[in-house]
C-alpha cells in the first residue's frame, strides 16, 4: 500500500497517549473515501504502551506508516520532529489530528478533499468539533470552532480546531519555507500556519461536527501552572505581533481588545496568588483606551492599594532606621 500514491495524508503526532490512541486510530481507519489515503503516525519515544498499540494497528492496516522514535525529538527543540513527519507526507492534502483527539465523521476526509479539489483558491478547510473534558469525563455542551469574516478576526484569537483541518500540502510547504517556524520559540504549532495560509489563500469553514477535541488536565494550552499559562499567552501575542509586522498590517480595535483580554487574565492570575509585582506589570500593559470601565476602575483600585502598601512599607523602614540611629 505504501507504493500507492495517496491523494491525502493524515498526520498524527503522539506521545504517551496509551489511553486515547485506539480511539484516535479508529477514527482514521473508519474513513470512507473514493481515493487512497495514508496515515502517518509519529510516536515520539513514548514511555507507555502507545508504540505497541500503533504497531498492532500498522500490522492490520497497510496504509498506516508508523514512525516510532527511540529518542524524543520534541525535546531537542531543533525542528527535527516536524521535519521527520513532514518529509514522510506524500499526499496532495494533509489532515491533522493528534493522538489524544479523534474523528467521529467517517466522511470527514472525503468531504474536505472534495471541496479542495473543486476550489484551488482555498488553502485549507476546517469544521466544528465537540469538546471532551477529561477531568469531568464528559462532552461539553459548547462546540470548538467558528466561522470568521476577515483576517483580523483570526488575529484576535485562534478559531480553528487543528484536528478538524485538511490543508493543501503545498501551502504547508510554502509556509515552512517562508516562515521557518522551527527557528521560532512559538508554543503553538498550528496557529501560525493558519495565519500564513489565510493571508495567501482562502480558508473554508464547514459548519458540521466531525471530531472530538480532548481537554487534558495539563497541556500547553490548558495549564493550571501560571508560568506555563503565561508563556503560552505571551507566545500567542508574539505570533500575532510577528504577522502584523511581516504583512505590514494596522492593528484593529478588536485586536487591541484581544490584547487587553490576555493582559487582564495574567494580571488577575498573578494578583490572585499575591504576586503584586507581576500583577502590576500586566496591569500597566492593559490599554485604558480599549478597556471596559469596570477594568479601568479595577486597575485604579489596585494601583491605590499597591501605592498604600508601598508607602506603608517605606515608612516602616524609615522608622526602624531612625530608631536604630
Amino acid at each position: 500500500m505504501r507504493n500507492t500514491l495517496p491523494l491525502a495524508s493524515i498526520r498524527c503526532l503522539t506521545y504517551n497517549h496509551e489511553q486515547y490512541i485506539r480511539q484516535c486510530l479508529d477514527g482514521f481507519v473508519m474513513q470512507k473515501t473514493n481515493f487512497p489515503f495514508e496515515i502517518i503516525i509519529h510516536d515520539d519515544a513514548s514511555t507507555d504502551k502507545t508504540a505497541e498499540i500503533i504497531r498492532e494497528y500498522a500490522e492490520k492496516y497497510s496504509n498506516i506508516h508508523a514512525i516510532l522514535e527511540t529518542e524524543n525529538q520534541y525535546s531537542k527543540h531543533d525542528g527535527s520532529l516536524a521535519r521527520i513527519v513532514n518529509q514522510a507526507i506524500r499526499g496532495k492534502y494533509v489532515a491533522l489530528c493528534e493522538g489524544d483527539d479523534y474523528w467521529t465523521d467517517p466522511l470527514k476526509l472525503q468531504k474536505q478533499v472534495d471541496f479542495l479539489e473543486k476550489n484551488p483558491d482555498y488553502g485549507m478547510v476546517y469544521t466544528l468539533s465537540q469538546v471532551y473534558n477529561q477531568s469531568k469525563m464528559k462532552i461539553e455542551e459548547y462546540l470548538f470552532g467558528e466561522e470568521y469574516n476577515e483576517y483580523y478576526d483570526l488575529l484576535t484569537y485562534n478559531r480553528i480546531p487543528a484536528l478538524t483541518t485538511c490543508i493543501r500540502t503545498q501551502a504547508m510547504i510554502e509556509y515552512i519555507d517562508d516562515i521557518e517556524p522551527q527557528k521560532k520559540n512559538w508554543l503553538m504549532g498550528d496557529y501560525p500556519m493558519w495565519l500564513w495560509i489565510n493571508y495567501h489563500y482562502k480558508i473554508k469553514f464547514i459548519p458540521e461536527v466531525t471530531s472530538v477535541y480532548r481537554i487534558l488536565e495539563e497541556s500547553a494550552s490548558h495549564s493550571k501552572d501560571i508560568i506555563k499559562n503565561e508563556k503560552f499567552i505571551l507566545s500567542t501575542i508574539d505570533i500575532t505581533s510577528f504577522y502584523i509586522k511581516k504583512f505590514k498590517l494596522s492593528p484593529t480595535e478588536s485586536y487591541y481588545h484581544a490584547l487587553n483580554k490576555y493582559y487582564h487574565q495574567l494580571y488577575s492570575e498573578y494578583k490572585h496568588i499575591g504576586d503584586y509585582t507581576q500583577a502590576m506589570h500586566y496591569a500597566k500593559l492593559i490599554n485604558n483606551k480599549y478597556a471596559a470601565p469596570k477594568v479601568r476602575q479595577e486597575k485604579r483600585k489596585f494601583y491605590l492599594k499597591h501605592i498604600k502598601l508601598w508607602l506603608h512599607s517605606y515608612c516602616h523602614i524609615k522608622i526602624i532606621k531612625s530608631t536604630s540611629n
